[in-house]
């Protein structure tokens, strides 16, 4: 179901109706506050250690034994494969693989204190945005409701991420 024509968003009406396109828009909503904040880096870093797909490789590779640096090296691959899979690539011209591994290696205190954090930001984050889901598709919420929710869910997301972390 896609919003009504009358309905106004301010996203595109994917981010409404999957995770992942709501997550892309939250990526993208933190790069274009400052993209090589240890706050971006942290956040695509936790996305790609949340990719079923890229857990899957991790832990059959035998990567999860290394240090965490290089299988930080590996999450931010594949979060940075995920982002710019979408439509979030086209927001990261400029910004490559090399740039953020590099940022990550010399801010790496500051990206691995946010790291655990915002993965469980991500966890909290997909069962509030599935309930409000499951109440637009079972009739609760409206398009715009639904709109109004999902628009408030990803505010006090990046209200969240840019919220200081204690480091340490």
């Amino acid at each position: 179901m896609a919003a009504s024509s009358s309905t106004h968003t301010a996203y595109p009406a994917e981010v409404y109706e999957t995770f992942d396109s709501f997550m892309q828009q939250v990526i993208k909503d933190t790069y274009e506050r400052g993209a090589k904040r240890p706050e971006f880096v942290a956040l695509v870093l936790a996305s790609g250690e949340l990719i079923p797909m890229a857990w899957g490789r991790m832990r059959k590779s035998g990567l999860r034994e290394l240090a965490v640096g290089v299988g930080g090296v590996v999450a931010l691959r594949y979060g940075l494969a995920y982002i710019i899979s979408g439509p979030v690539g086209l927001a990261l011209t400029g910004f490559t693989v090399a740039t953020m591994i590099s940022f990550f290696w010399s801010n790496q205190k500051a990206v691995l204190a946010r790291r655990k954090p915002y993965k469980q930001l991500i966890n909290d984050t997909r069962e509030k945005f599935e309930d409000i889901q499951a109440r637009y598709h079972d009739g609760v919420y409206d398009a715009g409701e639904r709109a109004l929710m999902v628009e408030g869910l990803i505010r006090r997301m990046l209200g969240q991420i840019e919220a200081p972390v204690a480091e340490g």
